[in-house]
């Protein structure tokens, strides 16, 4: 499956932190999560996770969050921790 979907209900097997942007005192984050269903990317505002993308495999996860990465830093956000 590839595109954005709900949040694997089953168990997560791994979680990877890939990257943290801030803007006016707001943060967005990104964890890579490998889950049951596949790879999927999730994608968090503070501590609230807003939207999750599934895809195929690591490497289209990971060219996929970067391609948010890239987004989000022409338009101000700068990385944080």
């Amino acid at each position: 499956m590839n595109g954005d979907a709900p949040p694997s209900k089953g168990p997560v097997e791994s979680i990877e932190p890939l990257w943290t942007l801030r803007q006016d005192g707001r943060s967005l984050r990104a964890e890579l999560c490998l889950t049951e269903q596949g790879w999927e990317v999730y994608l968090f505002s503070d501590t609230q996770l807003f939207a999750a993308h599934r895809l195929v495999s690591r490497g289209l996860a990971l060219v996929w969050a970067e391609s948010i990465y890239v987004g989000l830093v022409a338009q101000g956000w700068v990385p944080g921790s």
